[in-house]
């Protein structure tokens, strides 16, 4: 691997695990561009140890609050809402849909485009409340959400938000409880790949301390741009932004898998 082609997988996993444009759809699409292949399995756990990170910095001062509260309503929540991503995301691959939708990955850029047009409109007439306020009913729908975007293309911040938004609930505190939600998935995604690691230990991955350290800043630094942006334009309400961007996306996806 080239150090542009690394360079390139840590900036794109920084960018798109939180902003809503779909970090396993850019990876898939980065595959079939650029031709890399081989396994990259822990290169990814540096990667996911530098994005869980990233949240923990930015968010600090809450998780430190639920930390020395863990029995209030709002810890319940976002665990109510991992338990659901958690049944989703065993059912997925229990059905092994992965070699299907991998062809169709496309289509999750397409929804993901459609979420983000839907949300811009429909927050500005949103009756906003505090996340603290959300109910066992409201946690059940975010975290099946939140399962549903193990489909590539699907963007997991940018569905988790919008179904917040629709639900009421202001933007800023949409941010916060669906990357916060974003930290058990991540470990998860990381016991994962240390457990296929562990499993295959023959499989060809390179080793360099060097590349990793460098890896893994270069993600956490970007990681932390990319949730600072998300909620700045969020605040803004500018999500149309990546609507459009993930409606290019399929469009190209679309052409590399169904035309050429």
């Amino acid at each position: 691997m080239s150090l542009y082609v690394l360079i390139l997988l840590c900036v794109v996993q920084g960018l798109t695990e939180f902003l809503p444009i779909s970090s396993s759809g850019h990876l898939l699409l980065i595959e079939q561009v650029f031709g890399v292949s081989g396994n990259l399995l822990f290169l990814n756990l540096f990667l996911h140890v530098a994005t869980l990170c990233a949240v923990v910095v930015v968010y600090r001062k809450t998780i430190i609050k639920l930390l020395k509260n863990p029995f209030q309503k709002y810890t319940k929540n976002l665990l109510l809402a991992t338990l659901t991503t958690f049944v989703f995301a065993v059912g997925y691959k229990a059905f092994n849909f992965d070699g299907f939708v991998q062809r169709i990955y496309c289509f999750g850029f397409l929804l993901t485009s459609i979420i983000l047009l839907a949300c811009h409109y429909f927050q500005k007439k949103a009756i906003v409340f505090s996340a603290e306020e959300l109910n066992t009913k409201n946690a059940i729908i975010v975290g099946a959400v939140q399962g549903l975007a193990v489909i590539p293309g699907l963007s997991r911040s940018g569905s988790t938000i919008s179904s917040l938004i629709f639900q009421g609930v202001s933007q800023s505190k949409a941010a916060e409880f669906s990357f916060l939600m974003s930290m058990p998935i991540i470990v998860g995604g990381f016991a994962f790949e240390l457990i296929n690691l562990l499993k295959n230990p023959t499989n060809n991955y390179f080793f360099d301390i060097k590349i990793y350290i460098f890896a893994f800043f270069l993600t956490f630094f970007v990681s932390i741009l990319a949730l600072k942006a998300t909620i700045k334009l969020l605040r803004d309400k500018k999500l149309i932004i990546f609507s459009v961007y993930t409606f290019v996306l399929f469009v190209i996806s679309f052409v590399l898998n169904f035309v050429i």
